[in-house]
């Protein structure tokens, strides 16, 4: 599932996906549909997602109130 921008950290928007960022422009709806987004994917399918560090794919991980990202596990051959 490619997530885009739905979050824009990829640790505070994961673990409290109630917080507003600046540039959310319907703030409720965005925290809704980061959470709902999120929920969704959980423990189930790897993710991309914009602002996720590299390789930017991984997979979400149920914590507390909120989650957290698992990058997948490379190894880079040359």
């Amino acid at each position: 599932m490619l997530t885009a921008d739905t979050a824009n950290h990829y640790v505070l928007s994961l673990q409290r996906p109630d917080w507003e960022a600046r540039f959310d422009m319907g703030k409720a709806k965005a925290a809704e549909t980061r959470r709902r987004a999120f929920d969704r994917i959980a423990g189930e399918r790897p993710f991309i997602g914009y602002r996720m560090p590299f390789p930017a794919v991984g997979f979400v991980e149920k914590q507390g109130e909120g989650c957290r990202f698992v990058p997948v596990s490379y190894r880079l051959d040359i």
